[in-house]
């Protein structure tokens, strides 16, 4: 079995994250909200999907990343709706006449069909995207309120709303279902964690204070060592040194997206069982491989941004603003505060709790020690 995958990881693939599932189980079986953040690549969606199919409750996933418009928002959030009613209702004749009378009470513009296999509910002429969203989500709750069952609604890249439409009539639309219904439960998740968070944290905005909130960290290397070695044991019927698994960590940063990535090349190309100068190898490699990618990532900053990158992979990752940076970069301490900021916000940085600076991505912080000097930014 291909156990690295670098999508989503089911069954056999999926690695530890037993403290995040049992939140999310519990929060389920409470009928709490939960918002998953964190960077690019963690692993969010394989998170909350494995997690829901390990308990019996019904669940629909629909991914906002597709979606263009206002229009496609809804058309997505609204088919999730269809898709989630057709797995609790049973055989569709037997919900029409309930779901009549619910559509009777909630508005006009809403009908309800069915071709004998299941059934759609379809908007008939509302042009207002944010109420028809809110719709079809008090439908899909007091369907579940009649039937005395409970169902969760995963809203992936859930960030899309907040870049994408107009106004917070859509997270408004929302919350006036999320935070009444005792029989519907929303997960929602996204790739841009700084966005996320000003949708939840933010006191100003309708989602304010809506869930509990998971924080996805990095796997521990004791978690990794123990998953990677029983690959290991079943490929080459023994376990990786202690060496690779330093090398491994270092250049990945217990990274998902790379342990995955690596793991996956080696285990799927070596005969043999790899070392620590393999991992580098493979690592090196990819590094060429993405040259052009990490090329275009870097063009969308501006040059002090990037010099700032460049020092923090050298290591330079305190006192940015110090006589001696600021000579060295030919800036002023106000445009690298700016450009720090900056940085934090579009998920290039964070800072530690040691009060310095650290790159998000090892691929990039990898790329910038291979090509650039610290002592060439002028």
């Amino acid at each position: 079995m291909y156990h690295f995958p670098l999508g989503l990881a089911e069954g056999d693939a999926f690695c530890n994250r037993v403290l995040e599932r049992k939140k999310i189980h519990s929060n389920v079986n409470n009928g709490l909200n939960t918002v998953i953040i964190s960077p690019r690549r963690y692993g969010k969606s394989s998170l909350v999907l494995y997690a829901l199919h390990e308990i019996n409750t019904p669940f629909e996933r629909v991914d906002l990343f597709v979606t263009l418009d206002e229009i496609s928002i809804a058309r997505e959030i609204i088919d999730g709706v269809n898709r989630l009613l057709n797995k609790i209702i049973g055989k569709p004749e037997q919900i029409l006449t309930l779901t009549k009378d619910i559509l009777k009470n909630i508005s006009k513009k809403w009908s309800i069909g069915t071709d004998g296999v299941s059934i759609e509910l379809t908007r008939t002429e509302t042009k207002d995207n944010a109420q028809a969203i809110r719709d079809a989500l008090v439908i899909l709750d007091e369907i579940l309120k009649k039937k005395k069952k409970k169902a969760v609604f995963f809203i992936d890249e859930f960030q899309e709303i907040t870049v994408i439409a107009e106004s917070k009539g859509i997270e408004g639309a929302i919350r006036s279902v999320a935070e009444k219904s005792k029989n519907l439960v929303f997960i929602f998740s996204g790739s841009n964690r700084h966005a996320l968070s000003a949708m939840f944290e933010d006191r100003s905005r309708p989602l304010y204070m809506l869930c509990d909130k998971i924080t996805l960290g990095r796997i521990e290397n004791t978690e990794y060592i123990h998953f990677i070695n029983k690959a290991a044991q079943k490929k080459w019927k023994k376990h990786l040194s202690p060496d690779f698994f330093e090398k491994l960590f270092q250049l990945t940063q217990l990274h998902p997206y790379y342990i995955n990535l690596l793991c996956g090349r080696l285990f799927s190309e070596e005969k043999n069982i790899p070392n620590a100068d393999l991992v580098e190898k493979y690592w090196k490699t990819y590094i060429g491989e993405e040259k052009s990618k990490i090329s275009l990532e870097l063009s969308k900053l501006s040059l002090i941004q990037k010099k700032i990158l460049i020092l923090i992979a050298h290591g330079l990752a305190t006192r940015l603003t110090s006589k001696e940076i600021l000579q060295k970069i030919s800036t002023t301490s106000a445009s690298v505060i700016k450009a720090v900021q900056a940085l934090i916000t579009k998920d290039y940085i964070y800072e530690k709790e040691d009060a310095q600076y650290a790159i998000v991505d090892p691929l990039i912080e990898s790329s910038l020690r291979y090509y650039f000097s610290s002592n060439k930014l002028i």
